[in-house]
């Protein structure tokens, strides 16, 4: 490899590094107009993004790291890691069922209340199905039911959703604080997305994550089969 061409290469991988950088960075950008927390929940979401902006970033970049006919594959890869890149997630919670249901319920089964905070249950599914079509919208719901211990504060809770390519690979992760919890009661979370249009069909994984006072407490995975 003589020197012009070893020049080129590593301009070339400088360059698309930051190209990445740009792209996955446009799904971090704040909202000018982002909603705060109301008396019903919480609501938040990511910054706006031009998915078609991000793709050609990606391909710009993916197309960089290939050689020889690598360069097309390259492309296609980084096309679709700026696409995922640019979605936005909204956030929103509200209280489904009081603290004294809830505290009745967990007593009767359990015969008293704990003295530390516990999540009683926690489950997820995709609405309005598990197949969702390139270009729409759907949202990860999940029920959460949480007991105040009595030796402990109100507990802080913070939810993370994270979606997977059907090799496995992670495209996306959001976390947000799920701040219209305070106290004993079942909630309803739900993560509301846009997918790109023309991302590649097959079967995902949504993984949604629960913590409490800082620790990871419960998972969930949940498949979602991408159509165009």
């Amino acid at each position: 490899m003589d020197m012009n061409t070893g020049g080129f290469r590593a301009t070339s991988l400088a360059l698309a590094s930051l190209v990445l950088t740009v792209t996955a960075g446009c799904a971090q950008m704040p909202s000018q107009s982002g909603s705060g927390d109301t008396s019903a929940g919480s609501g938040s979401s990511a910054g706006s993004c031009n998915p078609v902006v991000g793709g050609a970033l990606g391909a710009l970049a993916g197309a960089m790291f290939g050689k020889g006919k690598g360069h097309l594959a390259g492309a296609a890869i980084g096309a679709g890691i700026g696409a995922f890149a640019c979605i936005a997630y909204n956030y929103h919670v509200r209280k489904v069922r009081d603290a004294k249901a809830v505290e009745q319920e967990y007593a009767r089964q359990r015969g008293a209340l704990p003295a530390s905070n516990t999540v009683a249950d926690y489950r997820s599914e995709l609405t309005p199905s598990n197949t969702v079509r390139s270009g729409t919208s759907a949202q990860m719901q999940s029920r959460v039911t949480v007991i105040s211990g009595t030796h402990d504060a109100t507990p802080q809770l913070k939810e993370e959703l994270t979606l997977y390519s059907p090799e496995g690979k992670v495209l996306s992760t959001v976390s947000k604080p799920a701040t219209a919890v305070d106290g004993t009661g079942e909630y309803e979370t739900n993560f509301n997305f846009n997918l790109p249009k023309g991302i590649e069909e097959g079967r995902y994984t949504m993984r949604s994550t629960l913590f409490m006072d800082g620790k990871q407490v419960r998972t969930n995975e949940v498949p979602m089969l991408v159509v165009s």
